[in-house]
């Protein structure tokens, strides 16, 4: 990543003593080279330089639908206008088989959840349809339940109820598409008192199966609404209420003018991104599948506030980074986001006229905004390694596979193929370890690709790999200074046994 200092360490033996080798990629902006230095395992300085032309040349931009922007919608969809909002993605809260994807739009399905005593759960769709509507969406990302801290209104599952729910459903899924992604349903918003209610849920997933629950994708809402228990407060308990299995009169007390407030609205996201990282989930990217504004007009939040609002979450969700961030999006804390809605004038904001099917002004908003947004892909190899990892050879070649994950992290997918090369030293003077491997289009926002290289006849010793991807069509990229990544092969000749000494407590 540019600007960014990274360390790697190995530890192996060759020819019977112990050696350190120690990566330091560098890559310093705006000059156009990537440097390695290594030190060896005698002691002895390599430095290896990549210079990587700077390109400047005109954009010629893919189909233009972002992936970022994302809209909840009924199945519907179909009869709105909505290519005009460049949108990439939408959820309608169901999961069909045959869903509309008007201009090829991303179809998120959903699990609906439902408690049906204290020890007990449904969920729809289930049995043959469930198993057909997974077929029929290879790769989809699954979200598994809605608001399920949500008492009565949406899924409202108690958190050991919703940790049984979500693994029978996430191996299920899985068993049926080992492709699919697998994301957690979206609580209202990430408060201090829901985050307590999904620290329930892993606690209960820990001791229900002895490990930390997987999730692939991370998933919230992002309202700003009062908590407030209805049992203590029955005359005053609008908003969110208190998530169930937990016993408390209230949590945060936000006001109605509160519905729009773009620093509580950033808090929340922060919070969560935290939240994230203290609990080994930082390398996970996050969504939002539902923000925006509730409260009507006559609450005094007519549509140039609530334009005002959207304007001002997507600079927000487009441009800040952290450390908190998911890495593999240049440390952007949202990978995707949606707004609501398309079409509920039950709320504010609605961007169609359900009767009439025109764009509102919260529609011809959208579509502004979206339309400033340029359609960038950036391809970056951003993890390598090998298989077996510590590799072993008594004297003679052996034969690796080569694994690497590719990333498009921009906003656009690729819109054509992309190559992969794999050289042994430095691609200007190296040699390829095996032809071009083209693969398919890869989608933005981070999205990920596993590739598989064999890399036969490999000498005992210490090899230098240089991962180069680029787009097959000659698209130029938003940062053609990323696109390579160095790793270190060292193929051990000589190994030494260590005791252990293990402690038993008494």
């Amino acid at each position: 990543m540019i600007g960014r200092v990274g360390l790697r360490i190995a530890l192996a033996f060759i020819g019977g003593g112990i050696g350190v080798a120690l990566a330091l990629l560098i890559v310093r902006p705006p000059h156009p080279w990537a440097q390695t230095v290594w030190i060896s395992p005698s002691g002895e300085t390599v430095t290896h330089t990549i210079h990587i032309p700077l390109v400047l040349k005109s954009y010629v931009p893919p189909s233009g639908r972002l992936c970022r922007f994302g809209v909840g919608a009924g199945p519907d969809i179909g009869s709105y206008a909505v290519n005009g909002l460049r949108i990439g993605w939408y959820i309608d809260w169901t999961a069909t088989v045959s869903p509309a994807r008007p201009g090829g739009i991303t179809y998120v399905p959903m699990i609906r959840l439902k408690q049906t005593g204290p020890n007990s759960y449904s969920y729809f769709p289930s049995g043959s349809a469930l198993s057909a509507t997974v077929a029929a969406h290879p790769g989809a990302l699954w979200l598994i339940g809605n608001e399920p801290d949500r008492r009565h209104w949406q899924d409202s599952l108690e958190p050991h109820l919703y940790a049984r729910a979500y693994h029978e459903l996430y191996y299920l899924i899985k068993s049926i598409d080992p492709q699919a992604q697998i994301g957690a349903g979206g609580i209202v918003q990430p408060t201090p008192l829901r985050l307590q209610y999904l620290d329930m849920v892993l606690d209960n997933y820990r001791a229900f199966y002895g490990k930390p629950m997987p999730v692939d994708v991370w998933n919230i809402h992002a309202f700003i609404l009062r908590e407030r228990s209805c049992d203590y407060f029955p005359d005053d308990c609008w908003g969110a209420e208190i998530p169930p299995g937990i016993d408390a009169p209230e949590g945060m007390l936000y006001g109605i003018q509160d519905n729009d407030n773009l620093e509580i609205f950033k808090q929340h996201i922060e919070w969560f991104r935290e939240w994230m990282a203290q609990r080994g989930y930082q390398d996970r990217p996050l969504i939002i599948t539902e923000f925006g504004v509730q409260m009507w007009p006559d609450y005094g939040f007519p549509p140039e506030r609530v334009n005002a609002f959207m304007n001002a979450t997507f600079d927000y969700l487009m441009t800040v980074t952290s450390t908190l961030g998911y890495p593999a999006d240049d440390y952007r804390l949202v990978q995707r986001w949606a707004w609501y809605s398309l079409n509920d004038d039950n709320f504010n904001g609605w961007l169609f006229d359900p009767d009439s099917r025109d764009r509102t002004v919260f529609g011809d908003n959208f579509a502004a905004y979206t339309s400033r947004v340029p359609p960038v892909v950036n391809l970056r190899p951003i993890r390598v390694w090998t298989d077996p990892p510590l590799p072993f050879s008594a004297g003679e070649p052996v034969t690796l596979t080569v694994y690497a994950e590719i990333v498009n992290n921009g906003h656009v997918g690729s819109d054509g193929s992309v190559v992969v090369r794999v050289y042994e030293g430095n691609p200007e003077e190296g040699t390829l370890i095996a032809p071009d491997l083209t693969i398919p289009p890869i989608d933005g926002c981070a999205t990920k690709v596993k590739v598989e290289i064999t890399w036969r006849n490999v000498s005992p010793g210490l090899h230098f790999l240089y991962i180069v991807v680029d787009p097959a069509n000659n698209i130029s990229e938003a940062n053609e200074m990323d696109n390579v990544h160095s790793v270190p092969v060292l193929i051990a000749s000589y190994r030494q046994w260590l005791p252990m000494v293990s402690r038993s407590e008494r």
